[in-house]
């Protein structure tokens, strides 16, 4: 299947690659959405992380072959680094340097996904996300989401009340968090791929790719989620036409409190609208904010386990004081407190600075494309970097699956755009794959 966009017939390869003839380049770009794929199930994780760093491997390999060279000139790579060598530089004062460790390799691990699918993704053509991602993307949500679903309805799911959610199906309970999670990075794609193309059949595709995220969306019962996504759409339309963000807000503010107050007086989803998961949150911050205050420049340990490990006796002991809060999380629920609690001041600092690099950067690109396609899809990626940022204020899941389809779509997303200006400015060069 192919969603062709109306891309122009430019050259893809950096000014700085020359021209390969090998099949490889092109196999390895299937490879990586072979990746993407991969990551529409949380159950095959470790089957996507070891097939990635075999592509890895074999790109780098390619590349000492043909003398190609191996840096690549990225502008998030600056960031990256410093980000990682600060969390390295933090384990030795971690209560856990074991744990530490280990949580430090998964960002290392994000590094070299970054890392790798430039170094794929620029010996692509330019047309590389439009024919080939973004229809993977397409085939894995609508597998995914549908699975769910019907997951979900079999269980006895319904619109009415919160006590069973939408979630991706495994042995201990249905995911909720990971399927919103990941609708919450499609789901953008989805709607500016559907706004660029021209095609009918290609816009109905799209169409039930949207609607089949928006369900799980809805029915997974996220309220960080929802939050996020109504952030997606209103800057989305701000971006496109000012006045029309301003009558979505409106809208928006006026259907939410209208659903609010109908389902308030009709005495449903009571559970989604009690307080006691904020409470619950807040308990654990003002734990970390402690942690915070007494080790401000190294923290007390990089890691999401590491709050249960130094404050597991504090936690049960807020239970027992708390009886309006029935479950208080042993994790922090928060990414960005989760960083500033384990590797300090500096370390969050850092992240920031990566995180805003990288939404600048896309940004910068989206106002620089040359062809309508080109403006929806730095769009569509802009705004699943703006929605995961949120949502990770909210929960602490920058790791596994989805932390791998970040970076590729980002990387995708950075490599491909300074390719197309390039091409355009040089007005020739070839392509492969």
């Amino acid at each position: 299947m192919s969603i062709d966009l109306d891309v122009g017939q430019v050259g893809s390869t950096s000014s700085s690659r020359t021209f390969s003839r090998s099949d490889l380049w092109p196999a390895l770009g299937w490879g990586l959405c072979l990746v993407i794929l991969l990551g529409f199930s949380p159950r095959l994780f470790h089957i996507q992380e070891y097939f990635f760093f075999t592509l890895l491997g074999m790109a780098i390999l390619l590349c000492v072959l043909e003398r190609k060279p191996l840096w690549i000139h990225a502008p998030l790579l600056a960031p990256f680094i410093c980000f990682v060598g600060w969390v390295a530089f933090t384990i030795p004062f971690s209560i856990d340097p074991w744990v530490s460790l280990k949580e430090w390799q998964k960002i290392v691990a994000q590094l070299a996904v970054f890392y790798g699918t430039c170094l794929i993704v620029q010996e692509q053509r330019n047309e590389y996300f439009l024919r080939k991602a973004l229809p993977v993307l397409l085939v894995g949500a609508i597998v995914c989401y549908s699975y769910s679903l019907l997951d979900f309805w079999d269980r006895g799911g319904n619109l009415l009340d919160r006590t069973i959610r939408a979630g991706y199906p495994k042995a201990g309970g249905a995911d909720f968090t990971w399927l919103s999670t990941n609708v919450l990075m499609v789901f953008p794609l989805f709607i500016t791929g559907f706004l660029a193309v021209t095609s009918s059949w290609k816009r109905v595709l799209l169409g039930c790719g949207m609607l089949l995220s928006f369900l799980a969306l809805v029915l997974s019962y996220s309220r960080g989620v929802w939050l996020a996504c109504l952030t997606q759409l209103i800057v989305g339309g701000f971006l496109v036409h000012k006045r029309h963000a301003f009558r979505l807000l409106v809208i928006g503010m006026v259907v939410f409190l209208s659903v609010g107050v109908v389902l308030g007086q009709l005495g449903l989803h009571r559970e989604t609208f009690n307080p006691w998961t904020i409470k619950a949150r807040l308990a654990v911050w003002n734990l970390s904010a402690a942690d915070i205050l007494d080790h401000p420049i190294v923290g007390v340990g990089y890691g999401v386990p590491i709050l249960e490990k130094r404050h597991g006796q504090n936690i049960v002991e807020l239970e027992a004081v708390n009886l309006g809060i029935p479950d208080i999380p042993e994790k922090p629920h928060n990414w960005y407190l989760m960083v500033v609690t384990g590797a300090g001041l500096p370390g969050l600092a850092l992240f920031l600075w990566l995180l805003a690099k990288v939404g600048f950067t896309i940004y910068e690109d989206w106002t620089k494309a040359m062809t309508s396609s080109y403006r929806w899809l730095q769009m569509g990626v802009f705004l699943m970097v703006l929605g995961f940022s949120i949502r990770i204020f909210f929960e602490d899941s920058f790791g596994g699956s989805h932390s791998y389809l970040f970076w590729i779509l980002v990387g995708t997303s950075v490599v491909l755009s300074h390719s197309h200006v390039e091409g355009k400015c040089n007005q020739s060069g070839h392509r492969s794959g």
